[in-house]
C-alpha cells in the first residue's frame, strides 16, 4: 500500500477511499416510478375490491379529480359520492388495468372497465345489459398519494350500451 501511495503521488494520482456499495441516489428514479405504478394498481385494486377505506388513504388531503363529461373538478367528498353513485349502477364493475407507465410525480393508466348496469346511474334506470369501455387516467402523485387525477372515458360507448344513446 505504501508503494501505491508514493506512485500515486509521483504520477499526481488522488487515492480515494472504496466506492459505497450503492452510490447515493442509484436507482432511486427507478424505485419511484415503481413505486408510483405500486400506488396507482393498489388504487384500481381498492376499487375492483370495493375498499374505500384503502382507496380514500390513497388520495391526498388536496385531491382533485378531472373527468370527462363533468363541468368541475371532483374534491375528495365529491369524488367519493361518484364511487359509491357509480358501484351503486354497476356493481360487479371491475377496472383491468392494459398499461401502465410513470414518469417523474406522474403515474398513467390506459384501463378497460366491465361491469352490469343494475342500479339507477345519471337518471337512466337499470337495464341489465353488460358494458364494456375503455378510459385513460393521469394521476399526479405528492409525497405518496394521488393529489391529482386526469380520466378520460368513452362516455358515448357507455350511454349507447345501456341504451341512453343511439347507437
Amino acid at each position: 500500500m505504501g508503494k501505491l501511495i508514493m506512485l500515486a503521488a509521483k504520477y499526481g494520482i488522488d487515492i480515494h477511499g472504496p466506492l459505497p456499495e450503492e452510490p447515493d441516489g442509484f436507482g432511486r428514479e427507478a424505485d419511484s416510478t415503481a413505486d408510483l405504478k405500486s400506488l396507482n394498481h393498489r388504487w384500481i385494486q381498492a376499487f375492483n375490491d370495493r375498499d374505500w377505506q384503502t382507496e380514500s388513504t390513497v388520495r391526498g388531503q388536496d385531491f382533485r379529480a378531472y373527468l370527462s363529461g363533468f363541468p368541475e373538478p371532483l374534491d375528495n367528498a365529491a369524488w367519493s359520492g361518484f364511487m359509491t353513485a357509480f358501484t351503486t349502477a354497476f356493481p360487479d364493475s371491475r377496472i383491468t388495468i392494459e398499461s401502465c407507465i410513470s414518469e417523474g410525480d406522474t403515474v398513467v393508466t390506459r384501463w378497460t372497465l366491465t361491469g352490469t348496469h343494475r342500479g339507477i346511474f345519471q337518471g337512466i334506470p337499470p337495464t341489465g345489459r353488460a358494458v364494456r369501455f375503455t378510459g385513460l387516467e393521469s394521476n399526479r402523485v405528492l409525497n405518496g398519494r394521488i393529489v391529482e387525477h386526469w380520466s378520460m372515458f368513452d362516455n358515448v360507448a357507455l350511454l349507447q350500451q345501456i341504451g341512453a344513446m343511439p347507437a
